[in-house]
């Protein structure tokens, strides 16, 4: 049989790609000679460098009222007499813009029959305590605080939630494990409002330790139907009412739930229940931002990093945010709270800072990790920006300076509901303390030769 064997000039152009390969692999990444997919032993050219201050952001924003008022789903009650002499106290104001006035009727032809008196009222709402810094028994208090003034005028509610007596109080031990509780109300005022066609009542709640200590309550005022059950649930206002004729019903506990966000208007329609801070968090000394306390703040940071780093085709490997904490010895502290670090998906169009810090992108999008510390701490610590398991910088490459902001926000995991707070040194602050940004990044190239 006889072998035929390919001509050698065939070979020429096989053997000179191989002699190519291994001089390649002789060549330093950088310099564009290679890939590194084909000189998997060779070193590549880590850079390191920090950004400091400025040189990181070219904005920096406090943002305070967060969550925006109205869009609370748990509202603080709280006081905290025990550690700062009342300098941080909270209410919660709930709304029951429309009342039951009428019985229900079989015969529908027949003229409907108004509550004509009112025998029993009662607040029923859901709270739960804080078991670590409730000490003792506090007594609950209902005030009436409906003013004849626009929704947004806070100053005029704090002022009636502040002065204003009590129609309805309830004392809770320390030791109750109840969650739901009832404060029977002035029976004369619900009858005033109920038989006052057009009449609304609007509910303030406060808290008060009966021996100087500290008390916080988490209320659910926010009316929700099962899907299930087709169940209600929420802070209700009941009262039994009495017809002023003899009918096939004349007496009936009406049961009325806190206006919802859904029916608050066209205009105010997220601002229905809310919470209303009554004495807030100190001021945080010069040069230093506070993330969290009362009413709760974030911060915006938005990046200033050149664009060849982000733009071109240099890879970042790992970029760390350095920041440092002052003390904040306000409260006693443990690790509880967290500094959350989530990415701003708002577009650079949005110049109100203050919107822009709303509109975030969900934790699993770029899982950033969240800082657990104590808040009464001096520390230095660090929030990872690229890592193997995320990389903002890939999220602003693929997105473009054009679609997205390059810029992350700070909040507290205790945000709205949780006086302590994160006390972060600034821009302006001495230079050792200034924020700083640590980044690794290998410049890459091409296919090609130098």
């Amino acid at each position: 049989m006889t072998v035929r064997r390919a001509p050698i000039p065939r070979l020429l152009p096989l053997l000179g790609l191989a002699l190519c390969t291994l001089a390649a692999c002789n060549e330093n990444i950088s310099g564009g000679a290679a890939c590194p997919s084909l000189c998997p032993g060779q070193q590549l050219e880590v850079h390191d460098t920090v950004l400091v201050a400025s040189e990181v952001f070219d904005t920096s924003a406090l943002v305070t009222g967060m969550p925006p008022l109205g869009t609370e789903t748990n509202l603080l009650v709280a006081r905290y007499a025990d550690l700062l002499g009342d300098s941080v106290v909270s209410g919660a104001i709930i709304r029951y813009d429309s009342l039951t006035r009428f019985f229900p009727r079989a015969d529908t032809t027949k003229p409907a029959i108004a509550v004509a008196s009112v025998s029993a009222a009662n607040f029923v709402f859901s709270a739960l305590p804080d078991t670590t810094l409730n000490k003792d028994s506090v007594r609950f208090e209902v005030v009436d605080v409906d003013a004849s003034v626009p929704d947004l005028d806070t100053a005029t509610i704090h002022g009636l939630l502040v002065t204003r007596p009590a129609i309805g109080s309830l004392t809770v031990g320390r030791d109750t494990v109840a969650t739901q509780h009832t404060v029977p109300l002035d029976t004369a005022f619900i009858r005033q409002k109920v038989t006052t066609p057009g009449a609304r009542i609007r509910l303030g709640v406060r808290v008060i330790p009966l021996h100087g200590k500290g008390a916080q309550y988490g209320v659910t005022p926010l009316t929700s139907t099962s899907s299930a059950t087709g169940i209600k649930t929420g802070s209700t206002l009941q009262y039994m009412g009495h017809a002023a004729v003899t009918d096939t019903i004349d007496s009936l506990n009406f049961v009325n739930y806190a206006t919802s966000k859904s029916s608050g208007g066209p205009e105010f329609k997220y601002l229905a229940n809310y919470q209303l801070v009554l004495r807030g968090s100190p001021p945080a000394p010069e040069g230093v931002t506070p993330v969290g306390g009362l009413p709760s703040s974030r911060v915006y940071f938005r990046f200033n990093l050149p664009s060849s780093l982000i733009d071109s085709s240099t890879t970042i490997v790992r970029a760390t945010l350095i920041y440092h904490q002052m003390p904040d010895p306000t409260f006693s502290d443990s690790d509880s709270l967290q500094l959350i670090p989530r990415v701003v998906i708002a577009a650079p169009l949005v110049t109100d800072i203050s919107k822009a810090a709303l509109l975030l992108a969900e934790p699993t999008t770029i899982p950033l990790l969240a800082q657990k510390a104590n808040t009464n701490q001096a520390r230095a610590d660090t929030i990872v920006l690229v890592s193997r398991a995320a990389s903002i910088v890939s999220l602003w490459r693929t997105e473009g300076p054009v679609i997205m902001q390059r810029a992350i926000v700070l909040q507290s995991s205790g945000e709205g509901k949780d006086p302590r707070r994160f006390l972060l040194y600034s821009n302006t602050a001495a230079d050792s303390l200034r924020p700083r940004l640590h980044l690794t990044f290998i410049p890459r190239s091409g296919f090609g030769l130098p």
